[in-house]
């Protein structure tokens, strides 16, 4: 854009140089006789933003258009926020107008989240026809998050998370499918209630718990696994 802007800036001004066609003088000259009697522009550029005052979540994210999320940090959990709309970014400012963090700004009608991006292996957004479940607008899930969701642990439950409608509608799609990812690579599995879990927590931009000890849940499997059998 700045680049553009340059180009455009030159090519007016050299629209300036043939004569007016009443005046006959140069229309430069002429400009620069205009410009003795401006008025001086003012000292602080105009600012084209508009100023809304937004409410943060419990953990401390406001959320603009009812699907794009903006982070200002759990500190401001539940605290009124400033938010101003620019046309490329996003500011937060506390009630009392100190500057928090300043985020792009999202557009579309897909949900975003400043704090936590889907890394590019995990996006898998799809436009044409493919096997595995899909979302709406042609988005895909990436192959192993597909064939988690009709593996043992999905079938076990009658509401397995074959689409993650909820986690995406209260964490967004890009969390949605990275939590998906997540917890079948840690789990094996995928379950609705751990992919809700953990998208919450990528919305969040919180870090998993880490233990000195991987923990095995393998036990617990076999202990369901006998109480299906035996059912």
């Amino acid at each position: 854009m700045p680049a553009f802007n340059a180009r455009l800036l030159e090519r007016c001004l050299a629209l300036g140089d043939k004569d007016h066609y009443r005046k006959g003088g140069r229309e430069t000259d002429l400009f620069a006789e205009d410009r003795k009697a401006l008025l001086a522009l003012p000292e602080t550029r105009f600012d084209v933003v508009t100023w809304k005052r937004m409410k943060a979540d419990k953990y401390g994210i406001v959320t603009v258009e009812g699907r794009h999320r903006y982070a200002a940090g759990p500190e401001h959990a539940g605290r009124e926020l400033i938010v101003g709309l620019r046309a490329f970014e996003v500011e937060l400012l506390d009630a009392s107008g100190a500057r928090i963090t300043t985020h792009p700004r999202a557009y579309g009608d897909n949900p975003t989240s400043s704090k936590r991006p889907v890394p590019a292996d995990r996006a898998a957004v799809a436009t044409g026809p493919g096997p595995g479940p899909t979302a709406r607008s042609g988005r895909r899930f990436p192959t192993r998050c597909a064939n988690g969701s009709t593996g043992r642990r999905a079938r076990s439950s009658p509401r397995g998370c074959a689409r993650p409608a909820r986690a995406e509608r209260e964490s967004g799609w890009a969390n949605a499918v990275a939590a998906m990812a997540e917890i079948l690579e840690t789990t094996g599995g995928i379950d609705r209630a751990g992919v809700c879990l953990a998208a919450a927590r990528h919305a969040a931009g919180t870090e998993p718990v880490a233990y000195d000890e991987p923990v095995d849940l393998t036990e617990y499997d076999l202990a369901f696994a006998g109480r299906e059998d035996n059912a």
